[in-house]
C-alpha cells in the first residue's frame, strides 16, 4: 500500500505553492516514517479502493482484527468501518449521474508545462481517489480520514490538481473531452461540526485559470535558487519542518518576547493578531522538532539528557467476547453500545449496580493497561536552558 510520492505532488500542493523553498530543502530530507494516524488513512484508502475497484464486500472488514500497515498495528473499530461506508455511499448516491469512474488512478500535470515549452523539475503527479466523469461535468472525490484538520474544497490546491490532472488526461482522447463543470468534492467522515461530505464547483475555465496563474508560476517559484521560506500553518506537513531555518527564526522571536508573570497584555489589535500568528509558526517548529528527536531516539540515537517513555496507557479488553459475556452472567445492564463498552465505563456501571468487590474480584483481571507508544522526557530535573537553538 505504500505509494511514490512527488516533491511537488498534488498531496503537497498547499504547502509548496505558499512556501516555494520548502521544496528545494525537502530534496535532501531524509525519509520520515509514516504517522499510526498516515497508516490509518492508507488502511482506508485501500479498502476504499478495493471495494470500489475489485468489488470486495465492505462487511469482509471485521471489528477488532488488527492490519499492520507501515509499521503501525491498526486495530479496526466501528468508527472505521463507518468512515470508510460513508465514503462508499456518497460515491454510490452520485455515480448515477455519470457514464465513468475511475478510482485510485495516477495522474501527471506535466502535460500544461509541455504545452509551455517547460518542464518541471522533478516529475509531477498524483493519486486521485475517486473521478467521476460525463459529457459535461468532471467530479474529483477526495477522502480524508482525520479529524483533527477540516479540509475545505472550495480552491482546495489538492484537489485542483488532481482534476488538472484528469482534464489533461480527457484532452488526450479523440476526440478530446472538455468537461464544462469541475466538482471538488471532500468526504472527511470523522470532522466534527461540519458536514462529512462537503463540495464546491468551479467552471473550467477556471480550473484553467489557475493552472496559469497560481500552478505554473508556483512550480517556478520553487525552482529558483533563492525560493524563499514562509512559515505558516502548512509547515505542520512540512517534511523538513524541524530544520527549516525560517521556522527557528520565528520561534527564536517567539522565545524572546517578555511578558508580565500573570497576564499577557497587548493594547494594540493587530499587534496581538500578529503574535498569534507567531506562536502558530513556533508550535509548528516545535512539533516537528519534537517529533525528529523522538524518531531519532527510537533509532537509537543518544540524545544527552533525553529519553524515551511510555505514553499513559490506556486500559482495552483482554478478552472482549469473554468480558461481556462475564458482565451479562452479573446481570450488569447497559453494557453495550455497538461494541462492548469501555473498562473505564464499566467500571462506574458495576460500581453502581454491584459493588466495589465486584469489580475488583471478577471484572478487573480481564482488563490490561495498554501504552498506545512513546513520548519524550528529560532524565533530569535541571532547569531547561535558554531558548536559543541558532
Amino acid at each position: 500500500m505504500t505509494q511514490q510520492h512527488s516533491l511537488l505532488g498534488a498531496s503537497g500542493a498547499a504547502r509548496w505553492l505558499r512556501c516555494p523553498g520548502s521544496f528545494r530543502l525537502s530534496q535532501h530530507a531524509p525519509p520520515s516514517p509514516s504517522s499510526i494516524y498516515a497508516a490509518t488513512g492508507t488502511l482506508a484508502h485501500d479498502w476504499i479502493e478495493r471495494t470500489l475497484k475489485d468489488g470486495v464486500r465492505l462487511d469482509r472488514l471485521r471489528i477488532g482484527d488488527t492490519h499492520t500497515v507501515e509499521g503501525h498495528a491498526i486495530e479496526i473499530d466501528q468508527d472505521f468501518v463507518d468512515g470508510v461506508q460513508t465514503m462508499l455511499d456518497y460515491v454510490a448516491s452520485v455515480q448515477p449521474q455519470y457514464d465513468q469512474m475511475a478510482v485510485e488512478v495516477r495522474v501527471s500535470v506535466e502535460p500544461y508545462f509541455k504545452r509551455r515549452g517547460c518542464v518541471p523539475p522533478v516529475p509531477m503527479f498524483g493519486r486521485v481517489d475517486v473521478a467521476l466523469i460525463n459529457e459535461h461535468q468532471l467530479e474529483i472525490v477526495d477522502y480524508k480520514n482525520g479529524s483533527g484538520v477540516l479540509v475545505d474544497p472550495v480552491d482546495n490546491p489538492q484537489v485542483l490538481y488532481y482534476a488538472a490532472g484528469v482534464v489533461a488526461e480527457l484532452h488526450r482522447r479523440r476526440p478530446p473531452v472538455t468537461p464544462e463543470r469541475i466538482v471538488t468534492t471532500i468526504v472527511q467522515p470523522h470532522a466534527r461540526s461540519v458536514a462529512k461530505v462537503r463540495s464546491a464547483a468551479i467552471d473550467y475555465l477556471d480550473l484553467m485559470l489557475w493552472v496559469d496563474d497560481v500552478l505554473i508560476p508556483g512550480v517556478t517559484a520553487c525552482d529558483q535558487p533563492d525560493a524563499p521560506l514562509v512559515p505558516g500553518s502548512w509547515c505542520r506537513f512540512c517534511p523538513v519542518s524541524f530544520s527549516c531555518p525560517a521556522l527557528v527564526a520565528e520561534a527564536n522571536r517567539m522565545a524572546k518576547l517578555e511578558f508580565d508573570d500573570d497576564r499577557v497584555e497587548v493594547e494594540d489589535d493587530q499587534a496581538l493578531s500578529e503574535l498569534l500568528d507567531t506562536a502558530v509558526k513556533a508550535r509548528a517548529w516545535c512539533d516537528a522538532i519534537e517529533g525528529y528527536a523522538l524518531r531519532e531516539l527510537q533509532r537509537q540515537r543518544r540524545v544527552p539528557g533525553w529519553s524515551l517513555v511510555p505514553t499513559r496507557p490506556v486500559r482495552k479488553w483482554i478478552n472482549e467476547t469473554n468480558a461481556g459475556l462475564t458482565l451479562s452472567s452479573m446481570q450488569v445492564t447497559d453494557i453495550y453500545r455497538r461494541d462492548l463498552k469501555s473498562p473505564a465505563q464499566i467500571e462506574k456501571l458495576v460500581r453502581k449496580q454491584l459493588s466495589n468487590r465486584a469489580w475488583e474480584g471478577q471484572i478487573a483481571p480481564m482488563v490490561e493497561s495498554v501504552s498506545s507508544g512513546v513520548k519524550l522526557q528529560r532524565d533530569d530535573t535541571r532547569p531547561a536552558e535558554d531558548f536559543d537553538p541558532c
